[in-house]
């Protein structure tokens, strides 16, 4: 019997998925049950929503690949609120709406395959999702790239987080040391490139 829970405010959306994992297990003739979120952590399949707030938000705290559980994450920055079928799942590359249903069973279906269960999923690509690159930083890192993003000087963002000036060099020392980049140039490109809702905003 393969158990699945679903941590997901949406109720729209966990009906979608509901009715996806529905489809492929039937398909594959696999027994199978939805738990109560509650009871995610003894589910083999977990679909678990990250947080709205990126500066706060604890994505790069993300969960390590298990040989009990295999757990799909949600990306709330990519509005799926306002499509039932608009997640962005950390394995697959595309973001489906509600007409690629077929697309995604055909995406999935691999996961639930019986041959599979008890086996050690692969872990995490950073490049996957833009806005999940950003889970080696800590709260204090993010509110610093949101400030240089916008085009703050270090100096304006240091005044702006109550830091010392000093201090701020050290975050910032730190990120470039987690992205391996050496230059402030380097710090714009990766800003633009992974992180652009930021400039946006």
């Amino acid at each position: 019997m393969l158990t699945i829970a679903i941590r997901e405010k949406n109720s729209h959306f966990t009906h979608g998925i509901k009715i996806i994992v529905a489809n492929v297990c039937q398909h594959l003739k696999q027994d199978f049950c939805f738990l109560s979120p509650e009871h995610h952590k003894c589910a083999d399949i977990v679909f678990l929503s990250l947080d709205d707030n990126w500066v706060t938000a604890e994505c790069y705290q993300m969960p390590k690949a298990t040989k009990s559980q295999r757990i799909i994450l949600i990306c709330r920055q990519k509005e799926h609120q306002n499509l039932m079928f608009r997640p962005c799942l950390y394995m697959l590359p595309v973001i489906f709406r509600e007409d690629e249903i077929d697309e995604i069973t055909r995406k999935i279906a691999w996961w639930i395959e019986p041959s599979r269960h008890g086996k050690n999923t692969v872990a995490i690509p950073a490049g996957i999702c833009q806005y999940c690159t950003t889970r080696s930083f800590t709260v204090v890192e993010r509110q610093l790239l949101s400030h240089i993003a916008k085009g703050h000087s270090l100096k304006d963002s240091a005044c702006l987080m109550k830091l010392d000036e000093n201090i701020a060099k050290l975050h910032r020392k730190a990120i470039m040391r987690k992205l391996g980049i050496r230059d402030q140039y380097e710090l714009h490109k990766f800003l633009k490139t992974n992180l652009l809702f930021l400039i946006l905003n």
